[in-house]
């Protein structure tokens, strides 16, 4: 035992000073043969910590870290191990800037960062219920009209972002009579337009399409007749209904022949006088009779009211 002491102690500080050495020269091949390189990769940059109920955009979306390794740990890298994210947690609606945070395997370090906060716009999602506007192309065929049309349902929900949902004014579809002289029922695709008619993206409709049925007459004919405003009750006292008039004045209207012959003019709802010192304009429904069919649905009534002569 006391020899292999002695052996151990035998030139000590020789000994440390070649393990030292020994060491030393270790790194420098290492270095040399293995030595720290830097790379970049652009990654897509994810959430955590996002609320339930609301959108989220980021800009940017990717971002490009520089990482610096020895060049042997690259070899066995592959670009999903590089990852950047933002923390959602403390973030309101609207926008926010946040910070980008970055996870890479052990060994690895970041030394730059494209962006080192991202804007990070959140916003509500919402619903609100619109009714369907079915607009009508083409025409029915020869000695045929169309009475109405019936859709499968009159509103439906539209849901998205605040903004973009507000934008949406009303549903719209199109249904094309196509020379049709029967009734027909086809699916009609919906759109959710804005106030000037313009598809709004980024909200999605509870249904992409629905049946409308169109109802059709056959065996009509058209014939153009007057427009008669009716009013009831008395002016004020001295007062006087002077003259009646429709604009317009007169109206083309649709049906069986044998029921078209026998009329000569459509009649407006009536219009109450009561106590009136003062003409009267008002925009009045027409009251089509059973079997007779119309575009037009409203006229624009004048009374005139005038004071009687004092004898």
């Amino acid at each position: 035992m006391n020899r292999i002491q002695s052996i151990f102690r035998h030139n000590l500080p020789a000994k440390i000073l070649a393990l030292l050495g020994a060491v030393i020269l270790w790194f420098f091949v290492m270095n040399d043969q293995n030595p720290s390189v830097n790379s970049t990769f652009t990654v897509p940059v994810y959430t955590i910590n996002g609320p339930d109920g609301y959108t989220v955009k980021l800009k940017p979306r990717d971002v490009t870290v520089k990482i610096k390794a020895p060049r042997a740990s690259f070899t066995a890298a592959k670009p999903e191990d590089f990852k950047a994210y933002v923390d959602l947690e403390e973030a309101v609606e609207g926008t926010n800037k946040l910070r980008v945070r970055t996870v890479v395997p052990q060994g690895f370090e970041v030394v730059d960062i494209s962006d080192e906060t991202i804007e990070v716009t959140m916003e509500a999602l919402i619903e609100k219920q619109l009714s369907v506007n079915v607009q009508i192309t083409g025409n029915t065929g020869a000695h045929s009209a169309l009475e109405k049309i019936v859709p499968e349902k009159e509103s439906i929900k539209v849901t998205g972002p605040r903004s973009n949902v507000a934008r949406v004014s009303h549903v719209v579809g199109y249904l094309n009579l196509a020379n049709n002289t029967a009734d027909f029922t086809m699916k009609v695709k919906l759109n959710p337009v804005d106030m000037d008619g313009n598809i709004v993206d980024g909200v999605t409709l509870s249904f992409k399409e629905m049946d409308v049925t169109a109802k059709i007459l056959s065996g009509v004919d058209k014939k153009i007749v007057s427009i008669k405003p009716v009013y009831s009750g008395v002016p004020e006292q001295n007062y006087m209904v002077a003259v009646t008039s429709a604009q317009p004045d007169r109206v083309e209207i649709t049906g069986k022949t044998e029921v078209l012959e026998k009329l000569s003019e459509i009649l407006t709802d009536t219009i109450a006088v009561d106590g009136a010192n003062a003409d009267i304009v008002k925009d009045v429904n027409l009251v089509l009779p059973d079997g007779i069919i119309s575009p037009s649905q409203k006229v624009k009534v004048k009374i005139q009211i005038k004071k009687r002569n004092s004898d």
